[in-house]
Formats: C-alpha cells, sequence, structure tokens
C-alpha cells in the first residue's frame, strides 16, 4: 500500500475511534428537513453579528465569511461569499450592518455539514438565537451555513459560483473516502416532531471531481438534482451512485444542462448532508433494521464547473 494510503487509513480508523464526546449533536425540526430536503437553496432574514474584514486569499480559498442569526433558521449560522473579492457590493452591504442587529435578505444554498461544531449540541429555536461573543466571532461553532451565498439584499452574486483561481481545492480520492466514512446517526420516529442527528468532524469542503450523470431527476424551482457516479481527476471510479445539486441560473447549471446519461464534466463541489436521505431513513426505520444508524448520508453542491464541454469518461 502506498504511504499516502496508509496515512489515510490511519486517518480514517483515528476518526472512527474518536470518543463520542466529541460528537456533534444537531437537533431540527422535522417540518424543517421536510420542507428543505428537495431545496437547494433558502432565503433568509439575517442578522450579521461578525464578518471577515476582507476575503481571504485566494490560497485561502478565497471566501468571506459571514457569522450571524436568521429567525428563518433558527441555530447559529455562517454565511460565505465564494470568491468574494468579485463580490464588492455585496461585501460592502455585509460590512455596513454588522454588529448592528438589521436584518438583510440573504440567499444561498444551505449547509448542513460536521466541520466547526465545537463539540456541542445545536438545537434549531424558533428565533434568532443569542450572538455569539466567544473567541474567533467570524466563525462561531456552527453546523449550518449559507455556502456560498447567491444574493445579498438586491446584489445578485451567482457569477462567484466558479473555480477559485489559486486555490486547490481537496484531492477527490481522499474527500470522498472520508464522506464514505462518516459517522452519522439518526434518532427519531416517523412521527416525530423533532430529529436528532449525531455525527463527527470531516471537513473537506471545497473538492474537484469528474461527475458521470446516471440519470436526472425532476427538475425543482431552485435548480436540479442528477444522479451521478464520482471518479477522481484519473477515472478510478469512487462512488456509483450520488446525488448532485446544481442551483439556478449559475455556470455550473448551465453547463450540466446539455449533459446525456454516460457523459461526464469536471466539478468544483462541496458537501452537504442530504435531507431527502434523512428523511427517508426516518420513515423506512420500521422496516430496515439498522437504517438510522448507516452512515453520513451526503449530497454534493456544484459550485464550479472546469470542462467547457462534456466528455465521455471511465467504464460503465
Amino acid at each position: 500500500m502506498a504511504p499516502s494510503r496508509i496515512l489515510l487509513s490511519l486517518a480514517l480508523a483515528l476518526i472512527a475511534a474518536t470518543p463520542a464526546s466529541s460528537e456533534e449533536i444537531l437537533v431540527l425540526n422535522r417540518s424543517f428537513i421536510e420542507k428543505f430536503k428537495n431545496r437547494l437553496t433558502i432565503d433568509a432574514k439575517y442578522i450579521v453579528d461578525a464578518a471577515h474584514k476582507k476575503p481571504n486569499p485566494a490560497d485561502k480559498d478565497g471566501d468571506m465569511h459571514v457569522a450571524g442569526r436568521s429567525p428563518d433558521i433558527g441555530l447559529a449560522v455562517v454565511a460565505e461569499i465564494q470568491n468574494a473579492k468579485d463580490a464588492p457590493g455585496a461585501v460592502q452591504i455585509v460590512r455596513s450592518v454588522e454588529g448592528t442587529n438589521q436584518q438583510i435578505d440573504v440567499q444561498g444554498v444551505w449547509r448542513i455539514w460536521p466541520e466547526h461544531g465545537g463539540d456541542k449540541t445545536h438545537n434549531q429555536v424558533s428565533s434568532a438565537g443569542p450572538r455569539f461573543t466567544g473567541k474567533g466571532a467570524t466563525n462561531p461553532p456552527h453546523v449550518f451555513e449559507i455556502h456560498p451565498v447567491l444574493k445579498v439584499q438586491n446584489q445578485d452574486v451567482r457569477s462567484t459560483l466558479k473555480p477559485i483561481e489559486g486555490f486547490e481545492p481537496k484531492n477527490a480520492r481522499d474527500a470522498f473516502t472520508r464522506y464514505e466514512h462518516g459517522f452519522f446517526e439518526i434518532k427519531a420516529t416517523p412521527k416525530a416532531k423533532r430529529v436528532t442527528m449525531r455525527m463527527r468532524m470531516v471537513g473537506f469542503n471545497y473538492v474537484e471531481f469528474i461527475m458521470r450523470v446516471n440519470k436526472r431527476f425532476k427538475r425543482e424551482s431552485d435548480g436540479e438534482f442528477l444522479s451521478a457516479s464520482i471518479l477522481t481527476l484519473d477515472e478510478e471510479l469512487l462512488s456509483h451512485d450520488r446525488r448532485i445539486g446544481f442551483v439556478a441560473g449559475t455556470a455550473p447549471d448551465e453547463k450540466q444542462k446539455p449533459l446525456k446519461e454516460g457523459e461526464c464534466i469536471r466539478i468544483l463541489g462541496i458537501p452537504r448532508v442530504d435531507l431527502a436521505l434523512v428523511s427517508w431513513r426516518i420513515q423506512n426505520a420500521s422496516k430496515k433494521p439498522g437504517v438510522l444508524n448507516w452512515g453520513l448520508p451526503y449530497e454534493i453542491i456544484a459550485v464550479g464547473v472546469f470542462d467547457d464541454q462534456p466528455r465521455e469518461c471511465g467504464d460503465e
């Protein structure tokens, strides 16, 4: 086994052996899960508590982190503007309301992901929740993001969903190995109004890979999900079937529309918890023993596309 693969195997073993005290716990309203399970985006009234003074440099991902709260979400939230240097109008609006408790309209991709949870319980409430005042105000403990942001007030920033020049995404083999081995446990019954999810940190935000179209689902009002196979850049198959979302009005969505089954395109994507799978597991818990502990239910949102034209790739 190559040294890099040995190190990865050891890392995964350490993740699996992480004690329960390091688990991140998210409690969501069942109604929220059902509302957003087949939506790519969320519209929210947003209170900006703390924002980066300037976007991250390109080699650090080029994002701008905007920590805040929303009564439409009821959790600690970090909104992230991708390629923020190309969205000066949106950045200016964010900075103008930072710390004022003034609500602004924000639209973007909702994202639940165990990356900065802070080893604590995140309990969805019916209000915007308290302001975070601890260390690292722009990156408070959270598992919910609006990432990437699509619109801030009247500033449409969908054009920022593109490859990040000067940034090196995660290697597909390393990233998807982590996703596929991620710990996830659901506690709920089919009639439960609240759902508890236990998970452990995964990270590995931006990943570059090849997507091969398997089939299309019904197009949603805010974009489209595809069933796809996941391959490395050298066309090694990593996953036979994974849901990938494309946001309406973005370059990745326009590039995927003409793809036929079996055709491929190279994608920059970010992972998030697949709430449709969470919902399905809850509904089928009585029929399929163990389904609530089946591992991390994830999907990928396309936030950039590299290929100009679709192509054939890999073996079926």
